[in-house]
């Protein structure tokens, strides 16, 4: 016969369902063998005592019987007393009896049976006492045969065969019910080995189905059992890897879309600083040429093209000049200086130097300076900063208008620096963006007329950022716009 084997897909269920069947079965088999084979030993251990005590009592009543008669016990008495023997010791044993003569003739017509073809009647022809135990249909009996002796010399045999209906009937009872509480306990510990089956591989098969989902791309928790088992643990311990790597995805995608936007706008920054420079390098290239083909023969012209060379190289170099501010504004590995910073006295000043070009628009500058604003940074980049916005509001404000430059502490440590022009304002969909370098809103006036390479804001929202604080644009279409500055009150080394 083949042997079965379990096949490799089986679930871990199912195989620990087989086994615990196995096991169980296997006990159960062996308890009812066991319960079996104790039970015919003890039925037969009664059996034999009984035996025993039976040929005791058939001796004790035989020589009551002949005293009681005051006959002599011989072999002619035994035969002619064989009917009478057969009624009392029936009655007095209370099951069939028969006799015998030696040689193991009936004696009598109320015998049972003619001589038995029993072990125990053959032992009992040499002089043995013996009995066996049989069964038939109505259950097990004993016979038992008895040789009986009278002056040493054997005179006949007595048999007795007893049933033992109530003995038969209650083992039978007792290993009917054996089994069926064996089939009860069989099907109670199925019943907990299914359940115990499915309590322990239900999460791991959600542990497996979500392991599946993690090839998949798709990253879920699982359930997590209670208690604090192997199980409990193993979930809790991939829950916390599947959020782990759900943090480490979240993080790689911003940094991937953070990447993008810094390659977008160093794409555009390099973009913008080669058409900045291209310009006025083209300028002076062209007027350069021109001179050299007329040579000085021109002297009006000559004039013109040294002054347009010396203004488009002024112009190109102030270009370069705000290209290396805003790159060393906002570069990391360029130290800001930490010193006590007069903030007080720097915006009174700014707003005095900006006065004379405000002037030239019919723009009133006025300042606000809250008395003692005392803050830690690099003085020099501090009035750069403010420089350019100051600049702005002038450049982009209305003609024959104000500006409102304001300075107060709003914190323990923090300066708030705004300045308010009444220019024609900013849509809401520039505004967020000009703080990006070389950005301009459309419809500027050209670079020529406002002397602009649009980094200014670019510079203002890096120093503002080294020095612990940030920059904001508010603008309303045909009212103006106000830049704040909150400042934190630390310079960043």
């Amino acid at each position: 016969m083949k042997r079965r084997r379990f096949r490799p897909d089986s679930s871990i269920r199912d195989k620990m369902l087989v086994a615990f069947t196995l096991v169980i079965v296997a006990g159960l088999l062996s308890l009812l063998l066991v319960s079996i084979r104790i039970s015919e030993q003890n039925v037969s251990r009664i059996i034999g005592q009984d035996g025993v005590q039976l040929a005791k009592t058939m001796n004790i009543y035989l020589k009551q019987y002949f005293m009681t008669k005051n006959i002599a016990m011989d072999a002619d008495a035994f035969r002619a007393e064989a009917d009478g023997l057969v009624k009392e010791l029936s009655a007095a044993a209370g099951s069939p009896v028969s006799v015998f003569d030696a040689g193991g003739g009936s004696l009598s017509a109320l015998n049972a049976d003619s001589a038995p073809a029993s072990a125990d009647f053959a032992q009992a022809l040499r002089g043995n006492v013996a009995y066996s135990v049989r069964r038939d249909g109505a259950g097990a009996f004993i016979s038992l045969s008895n040789p009986i002796e009278a002056g040493g010399t054997r005179i006949g045999i007595v048999n007795t065969v007893k049933r033992y209906a109530d003995l038969d009937t209650f083992t039978s009872r007792f290993l009917t019910a054996l089994r069926w509480f064996a089939v009860g306990i069989f099907v109670l510990v199925f019943l907990t080995a299914a359940w115990l089956a499915d309590r322990i591989t239900r999460p791991v098969d959600r542990l497996a189905r979500s392991l599946g989902r993690v090839s998949e791309g798709l990253y879920e928790p699982v359930a997590a059992p209670d208690g604090n088992d192997e199980l409990a643990r193993l979930a809790r311990a991939f829950n916390g890897m599947v959020e782990k790597i759900r943090e480490q995805f979240a993080t790689i995608e911003r940094e991937r879309d953070a990447l993008k936007i810094t390659q977008d706008m160093s794409k555009t920054f390099f973009d913008n600083v080669t058409h900045e420079l291209k310009t006025p390098l083209a300028t002076i290239r062209g007027y350069a040429q021109l001179m050299e083909e007329n040579g000085f023969t021109d002297r009006p012209f000559f004039d013109k093209g040294i002054r347009y060379i010396i203004e488009e190289s002024q112009r190109l170099n102030d270009k370069v000049v705000q290209i290396l501010a805003f790159s060393t504004s906002g570069s990391e590995r360029i130290a800001y200086r930490s010193e006590p910073v007069d903030l007080t006295a720097l915006v009174r000043s700014l707003c005095e130097d900006m006065q004379v070009k405000a002037g030239k628009y019919g723009i009133v500058i006025r300042c606000d300076a809250e008395e003692c604003l005392t803050l830690r940074g690099d003085r020099e980049k501090l009035r750069e900063m403010l420089l350019n916005v100051i600049d702005n509001a002038v450049k982009y404000g209305g003609v024959d208008s104000a500006v409102d430059v304001r300075a107060a502490r709003s914190g323990p440590e923090a300066v708030r620096i705004a300045v308010r022009d009444r220019g024609p304002g900013i849509p809401p969909e520039h505004a967020a963006r000009l703080f990006e370098p070389f950005y301009r809103v459309p419809g500027d006036k050209p670079e020529e007329e406002r002397g602009s390479a649009g980094l200014g804001l670019a510079i203002v929202k890096t120093v503002a950022e080294r020095h612990g604080g940030r920059a904001d644009i508010r603008s309303t279409p045909g009212k103006g716009t106000t830049l704040t500055i909150e400042l934190g009150g630390a310079a960043h080394a």
